[in-house]
């Protein structure tokens, strides 16, 4: 996926600013595409000269102008294009994985810390998906097509949070166990990693 589409998405039901898009990225489709809002102006800027958005400048007295972007017929097109094209699964890129890979008695304590603040950040993301949820989708079924398709996303997310922050919790239990519980049991020495 490009940044482009998920400008597009975002233009569906209304214009918006480039200040106000950012905005919106940052509490909905930017959960799961993060990126700057300096990027988000760089990419509005190539789909105004593809005229894929329109920009309307709209004066203001006592602020400066606003440009307000909208989606034209030409980008519903390059949107409903994309929308028929299958989606590859995503990579998954995670280095405290790849930490773990060396964990040893001497960086056990800082991979302990390394998994406990993860924990927490994943603890509080669960708790904004939850309160963005209990807010905004209380009763899935009775949500229109589109925002039936936010909840997914968002269920997804919230799915995802809770299996992390089980992985979290095991993780820490067995990280913390000394060297020789994990060799114990099994009368056979360890294979070679």
């Amino acid at each position: 996926m490009a940044l482009s589409h998920a400008i597009l998405v975002s233009l569906l039901d209304r214009a918006h600013s480039g200040y106000d898009l950012a905005k919106r990225f940052d509490q909905t489709v930017g959960f799961f595409w993060p990126v700057s809002h300096q990027q988000i102006y760089q990419e509005l800027h190539k789909l105004a000269a593809a005229g894929r958005v329109r920009a309307e400048t709209v004066t203001q007295s006592e602020r400066p102008n606003r440009i307000v972007y909208e989606l034209t017929d030409e980008g519903r097109r390059a949107l409903d294009q994309w929308l028929t094209e299958p989606t590859e699964p995503p990579t998954f890129k995670e280095e405290l994985l790849v930490k773990l890979f060396a964990l040893d008695e001497h960086n056990r304590d800082d991979l302990l810390a390394e998994i406990r603040s993860r924990r927490q950040l994943h603890a509080e993301r669960l708790a904004r998906y939850e309160a963005i949820m209990a807010e905004h989708y209380p009763q899935p079924e009775a949500l229109n097509a589109r925002r039936r398709g936010r909840y997914l996303g968002l269920r997804m997310g919230i799915l995802t949070e809770r299996t992390t922050l089980a992985w979290c919790d095991e993780a820490l239990a067995l990280v913390a166990l000394p060297k020789a519980a994990a060799a114990v049991g099994s009368g056979r020495p360890r294979p070679a990693d």
